[in-house]
């Protein structure tokens, strides 16, 4: 019978398998194990980040203002605040970044935070709201790049011994992951420290 390390790794290469059903099924694996760091790591791809996202998360695009006469407009900065606003983490849970590249047509719009919105306000002496307006290839390569660590964690497993049998770990192979730094503290790597931001449809750009 094969074991759930490699049916994990064929469904992480088969894009028909939607990313929240990949997670689900590596989330039984690190659970299976005691894989607490990956299953923490899971859990917040799942449900969101509260305070730090992974580093493949953070994506570039252009702020806007909205001008009551024109519209959305973009913001003009100098090269260092553009440098610093034009990249904004993402927190949300795969599945609205899943929903929003799925359903939107070209760009994508990011609701700004309270401290950057009033930081913006006091630079331009004015008060009004703004987003960061964003190609959908941002969101994809965050899809992408959650399919590839799990693939990639998966061959880890593979090549330490530990494919399972069916749904099963047997005690050795429990023992191997508890004891494999590689293994139990894969994820460290990830993080950055950022702020949560907001996903909405870009055709509120329009």
């Amino acid at each position: 019978m094969e074991g759930i390390v490699i049916q994990l790794q064929k469904d992480a290469l088969d894009d028909s398998i939607d990313i929240e059903t990949l997670l689900r099924k590596a989330f039984l694996v690190a659970r299976k194990l005691n894989l607490e760091d990956f299953k923490k790591w899971i859990l917040e791809e799942q449900n969101g980040y509260k305070s730090k996202v992974p580093d493949y998360r953070m994506i570039h695009g252009e702020i806007y203002g909205w001008n009551p006469y024109h519209g959305w407009v973009p913001v003009i900065m100098n090269g260092e605040f553009k440098d610093i606003l034009s990249t904004m983490p993402i927190g949300t849970s795969i599945a609205s970044i899943s929903d929003a590249y799925k359903n939107s047509d070209g760009n994508i719009s990011l609701t700004l935070n309270g401290i950057v919105t009033q930081f913006l306000n006091k630079s331009c002496n004015g008060q009004t709201k703004y987003c960061m307006q964003t190609s959908k290839s941002e969101l994809n390569r965050i899809l992408c790049a959650v399919r590839n660590k799990i693939l990639d964690w998966a061959i880890l497993l593979e090549e330490n011994g530990i494919v399972g049998v069916g749904l099963s770990f047997n005690n050795e192979e429990k023992e191997i992951a508890s004891i494999n730094k590689c293994i139990y503290n894969y994820t460290n790597n990830f993080y950055s420290k950022v702020d949560q931001v907001q996903i909405e449809q870009a055709d509120k750009l329009k």
